[in-house]
């Protein structure tokens, strides 16, 4: 059984769309790591119990940043990814109420 040639190319656009997701996820995570990196380092050199606090706060503030803009992102994402394949999903020939009437 052969795909139609308009059903190939939007498999193949989803497959992309859904490859740049990803690599865009694989970005965000280095980011991610790189956030917890600095600021595990400079918790480790606080000299102070305040200064620990002062970096604890900054990094669960921007911990929280990230992780909501990390949402925003995933989420709209996914529904561009959706409404593109509602789109190009194709189109079932829709029946006329008369059609099933005029058979009896």
């Amino acid at each position: 059984m052969s795909e139609r040639p308009e059903t190939t190319y939007a498999n193949a656009e989803l497959l992309e769309r859904m490859r740049g997701m990803h690599r865009s996820w694989i970005e965000r995570l280095r980011e991610i790591r790189q956030i917890e990196s600095d600021f595990g380092n400079r918790l480790l050199n606080a000299k102070t119990p305040s200064e620990a606090i002062m970096v604890c706060t900054e990094w669960m503030a921007r911990r929280l940043e990230t992780v909501a803009g990390e949402q925003q992102a995933f989420a709209t994402a996914w529904l561009d990814l959706i409404s593109n394949a509602v789109k190009s999903a194709p189109q079932a020939p829709a029946k006329s109420p008369t059609s099933s009437q005029d058979a009896s």
